[in-house]
């Protein structure tokens, strides 16, 4: 019964009953459950396993028992249970059992146990084809060399087979190795297993992945009898190369000589009619799908229409059924969640995984790493990434990919740079990755770099793709003449979306000549495509070149049969709302349109469209102000809460790029609205849901009611953005904020939840009534002079704009009486000076402290660069840095902080009223009383001057010349002494030496007196980043290194 019932996981499995006799019924029954267990719940194998350690060896029930439970250890990795399992047959004298042993060795291999299964291996007295079979495909999945024991099977005269030769040819797809793969088939020719299906299936496998089609093709004929698998093994060959021609001919073939195919044929056909672009040929293959009963094959009809609800939907369908969804099938529905972007359904899957325990299964963790990335949550593909405990090239391609693909380039190729020092051989798609990543930051040397390395080192030839990469690499950053001189001699002809990158960037650049030259091919390359001429106009648009527009729009209405329309659409509880140009069909449109017309008014009032002038564009006469070319904003929402009191999630998603980005960028700033985040729960939430039943954000439907307004009660204040749940599982959603619930999360704002005193008043530590534990602050206003009620506005709109992962997030404000609260995130593990001091108990090592300064310069330069304005802490020190759970700094007190001037007028900040902190102030600011960004560099240098020593910027116990401790370090650097200025508590390592240089160095330089000698911040960022890199490099050699105290490694750790 309980095999039958799906249960939490339970990973352990402790055999610590005496061994005892048993009946052979009995025996036969625990094998009987074991045996059906595999069939349901990983998590239920663990009690069977645990209560079943009494085994007789006079019984024959005992080899099968055993053979029964190393099946299970090994489907599901268990290693201890295995080794367990191991102990047991050893004591019980059933180890001359060569079928278990061969066992027990498949178990090691599955786990990846590689100095166990050698172990195992050269203690077995008598070997069998089986055992060398196993070995040799255990060694491949350690990515170990196979070649010496090959060697010794040959020596030994062990008669080979074709499950010896489809492990060695998959060795050789693996290493992308052609060469190898060609003489180990001259090999299978000699020994006579040529027309062996099994053996040219994988041949034609290798042939196939390594784009050797024609080898393939020959291998293939070669056969006379052919299965259905080396039928399916051809049509992919064809299919993955993008000859679809090749792999309808094939199937055409495999219909003559009665075979029907399956599922696995048919979604390799589907796939080749979308290469072709044949409708008419994928409706016939459709039709065939049909009435074959395929349709209802998850794999199928998600390749057939790419609806990932219309998979879930049979998915459903085959739960009701009383199917149990393997990993390809739960794989393939995340793979359509993932390209759909609908989150709601990749977390109910993954829901579904973690319930019935196979979330362990690299390829639905896989599935997943890629379907978080696409549904905007980078943090869900971290999640997921970091607890795979054996990650495979297909892993670390996934989350390369899922970084570039969110912008963030350099830890994408740091990821792909610790890859490659885990000796994963990369593959073209790794590649791939890695260049994506390389254009997204425009990378130039980097991505030339990869992209030689991948041809001289690994022999990988580049396709269309990589070229595309490359192009849009060297025209983003204006090197058109490189990027025409790469189509030019590329030895393949330049595809369409090639083209289409060159063009993109001389439209950025403004070239109008190279642009018509690249034009021309793509026309004529895809004359009867939409999109085509839309990106040819665009940029004809952009030179002002109007009858080049009305040529093109002539000749799209003359070739192309329609236009697929840009549209938009918004997800509120579920439901899709899809909007395209002057459509007035939806039922709130009145409103909608209304709220439109206020945003660019305010737009207006705040000199803000001007991001996009269509007004000069003949072709946009006439129209409406409401209508044509005006559109909502991308992730600007109309207060979504007003119509939809029980919407639980809203996203808002578009198919085009909007030219009015810029200016919604602007414009948030302006408004009280709602911005939902891209995750807002994590799975642990979903697993005590119902199967695929949405869970809901906000329990308490009047708080979206409320949640876009400013109320102008006493009691009420600001509501903004809900944010991201924190590792450990805490959630804050939308809150509706009284002075009532403010009481009742901090008890009458008892002393016991006093945690510190901040730059407005003392803090307090409260739960809200939905569970989010936070930081309140609390002030009186009548201890403000004149200046603070303008601060803390000031305060207000610098927490309400900005949101980044180091720094504290903000939940809203009130105005009670004469009180003022703020609300902000609780972080959990006190301040870095609390750290530095070792009031926590532990003793912060040189890594962490590294990995927390490139936290502050993220947070900084965010502050700086990336806000609508740039905003100017004012106030950097180590009693602001807060620490999480897992050791990630965020930066906290904006109480000082305040709105940048000007800097492209030389216009500078001055304040007769000098703010901050003693030891951390710009001296340059206390002399002119002008704040800029540099005032903030500096103070960031003698955090990092902090850091290293582990002292207070100003020590008044200690002798008058280490006073200062700024200077007293800067001294002892310039006289060579660097050594005598590291925190006596961290060890003294090689690594640590040449980390403490450069980052001593670094200070200097932001510690200059005149702030135009200083670096700005995102240099100081990337000045860590490569001191960082360095100290790994040379920290994994060396010996003498210790693990961080912290939870957090530089393993997990990529940021």
């Amino acid at each position: 019964m309980l095999s039958r019932c799906p249960a939490p996981p339970i990973f352990t499995v402790h055999f610590k009953r005496p061994l005892s006799y048993l009946t052979p019924a009995l025996y036969q029954n625990q094998t009987t459950t074991i045996t059906n267990a595999q069939k349901h719940d990983r998590s239920v194998l663990s009690s069977q396993l645990r209560n079943s350690g009494t085994i007789h060896e006079s019984t024959h029930s005992a080899h099968s028992f055993y053979s029964q439970a190393l099946k299970v250890s090994a489907k599901f990795g268990f290693l201890q249970q295995g080794k367990q399992l191991h102990s047991h047959i050893m004591k019980l004298g059933l180890c001359n059992k060569l079928s278990l042993q061969n066992q027990v060795l498949h178990v090691y291999v599955k786990c990846k146990a590689f100095d166990d299964m050698e172990k195992l291996f050269d203690e077995m007295r008598v070997r069998n084809i089986v055992t060398w079979n196993t070995l040799i495909s255990g060694i491949i999945n350690c990515g170990g060399n196979v070649t010496p024991y090959f060697r010794r099977m040959l020596l030994d005269n062990v008669r080979l087979d074709h499950i010896t030769f489809n492990s060695l040819l998959r060795a050789c797809v693996q290493a992308d190795d052609i060469e190898v793969g060609r003489r180990l088939h001259s090999f299978i020719l000699k020994v006579g297993f040529g027309l062996n299906c099994f053996v040219s299936s994988a041949l034609v496998d290798l042939y196939g992945k390594c784009g050797f089609v024609e080898d393939a093709r020959r291998v293939f004929d070669e056969v006379l009898c052919r299965d259905l698998v080396l039928w399916n093994v051809m049509v992919s060959c064809y299919a993955l190369n993008c000859l679809g021609d090749g792999a309808i001919a094939v199937f055409n073939l495999m219909r003559l000589e009665g075979m029907k195919g399956d599922y696995f044929t048919f979604s390799s056909l589907v796939n080749s009619c979308g290469t072709l672009g044949s409708s008419k040929l994928g409706r016939q293959i459709h039709g065939l799908v049909i009435k074959q009963s395929f349709d209802l094959d998850v794999l199928v009809a998600t390749s057939l229409n790419g609806d990932g609800r219309e998979a879930v939907k049979l998915l459903r369908d085959m739960l009701q059924g009383s199917f149990c969804p393997d990993e390809v099938t739960l794989a393939s529905i995340l793979s359509s969640c993932g390209s759909l972007s609908i989150s709601c359904e990749t977390r109910q899957v993954h829901a579904y995984a973690i319930k019935n325990g196979v979330q362990a299964f690299l390829s639905i963790e896989n599935a997943l790493i890629n379907a978080y990335s696409k549904c905007g949550s980078i943090a869900g593909a971290l999640q997921c990434f970091g607890s795979v405990k054996e990650p495979d090239l297909v892993t670390w391609t996934s989350i390369i990919g899922a970084y570039a693909f969110h912008g963030l380039s350099k830890e994408s190729i740091e990821v792909f740079e610790k890859m490659l020092s885990h000796a994963v051989r990369p593959d073209s798609i790794a590649f791939l990755e890695v260049l994506s990543a390389c254009s997204h930051g425009g990378l130039v040397s980097e991505g030339l770099r990869y992209f030689n390395l991948m041809i001289s080192d690994y022999h990988i030839l580049p396709d269309s793709e990589h070229y595309t990469c490359l192009t849009d690499l060297l025209g983003r950053v204006g090197l058109l003449v490189e990027a025409y001189d790469l189509l030019a001699l590329m030895p393949i002809e330049p595809r369409s979306d090639t083209l289409g990158a060159f063009i993109g960037a001389c439209k950025v650049h403004g070239s109008i000549g190279l642009a018509k030259w690249a034009a021309e091919k793509l026309l004529e390359l895809e004359p009867s495509k939409p999109v085509n001429y839309a990106l040819v106009s665009n940029v004809y648009a952009s030179e002002r070149c109007w009858f080049d527009v009305a040529r093109l729009r002539k000749m799209m209405r003359d070739n192309c049969d329609h236009k697929v329309p840009g549209c938009s659409w918004i997800e509120i509880a579920g439901e899709i709302h899809t909007f395209v140009s002057s459509d007035r069909s939806h039922p709130q449109a009145v409103h909608m349109y209304a709220m439109l017309c206020t945003v660019f008014g305010l737009m207006e009032e705040n000199n803000v469209s001007g991001h996009c002038n269509k007004s000069q564009n003949p072709l946009y006469e006439g129209r409406s102000p409401s209508t044509g070319v005006r559109s909502t904003p991308d992730r600007f929402f109309y207060s979504p809460g007003s119509h939809y009191s029980e919407a639980s999630t809203v996203r808002n998603r578009k198919t085009s790029k909007n030219s009015l980005a810029m200016a919604a960028k602007a414009v948030a700033g302006l408004f009280v609205a709602c911005f939902t985040p891209p995750e807002t729960n994590s799975s642990k939430d979903f697993v005590n849901s119902n199967e695929f039943k949405p869970s809901p954000v906000i329990s308490d439907g009047s708080r979206s009611r409320v949640s876009t307004e400013r109320r102008r009660s006493s009691s009420q204040g600001l509501y903004v953005s809900s944010n991201n749940s924190t590792r450990g599982g805490d959630q804050s959603g939308n809150v509706q904020i009284t002075m009532e619930e403010i009481y009742r999360a901090t008890t009458n704002f008892s002393p016991s939840f006093k945690i510190g005193q901040g730059g407005f008043g003392t803090v307090y530590k409260g739960r809200l009534k939905d569970g989010t534990i936070v930081a309140i602050k609390r002030a009186k206003k009548s201890v403000y002079d004149k200046h603070s009620g303008a601060e803390f506005q000031s305060e207000i709109r610098t927490l309400a704009q900005v949101e980044h992962l180091n720094l504290v997030k903000f939940h809203g404000y009130l105005e009670f009486e004469d009180e003022r609260i703020v609300i902000v995130e609780y972080v959990p593990n006190g301040t870095l000076r609390e750290h530095l001091d070792c009031l926590q108990g532990n003793i912060l090592d040189l890594a962490g402290r590294l990995d927390i300064a490139i936290d502050v310069a993220h947070a900084i330069t965010y502050l700086h660069m990336y806000t609508d304005h740039p905003i100017i802490h004012r106030d950097i020190k180590s009693s602001n840095i807060l620490l999480t759970e897992n050791f990630r700094a965020k930066v906290a007190d904006f109480g000082f902080a305040r709105l940048a001037a000007d800097t492209e007028s030389g216009a500078t900040h001055v304040s007769t009223q000098v703010k901050g902190t003693a030891g951390y102030l710009d001296p340059e600011y206390l002399k002119t009383y002008q704040l800029t960004e540099k005032s903030d560099v500096y103070s960031f240098g003698v955090l990092l001057v902090e850091l290293v020593t582990g002292r207070r910027p100003i020590e008044p116990k200690r002798e008058l010349k280490e006073r200062i401790t700024v200077k007293w370090a800067m001294k002892k650097f310039s006289d060579g002494d660097a050594i005598s200025i590291l925190d006596p508590r961290v060890e003294n390592t090689a690594a640590n030496n040449l980390a403490l240089e450069k980052i001593l160095e670094l200070a200097l330089q932001c510690l200059a007196p005149r702030r135009q000698n200083r670096p700005s911040m995102r240099r100081c960022a990337e000045i860590l980043w490569s001191v960082r890199k360095d100290y790994r490099e040379l920290a994994a050699s060396d010996v003498l290194l210790q693990p961080s105290y912290s939870k957090r490694s530089n393993s997990t750790r990529e940021q």
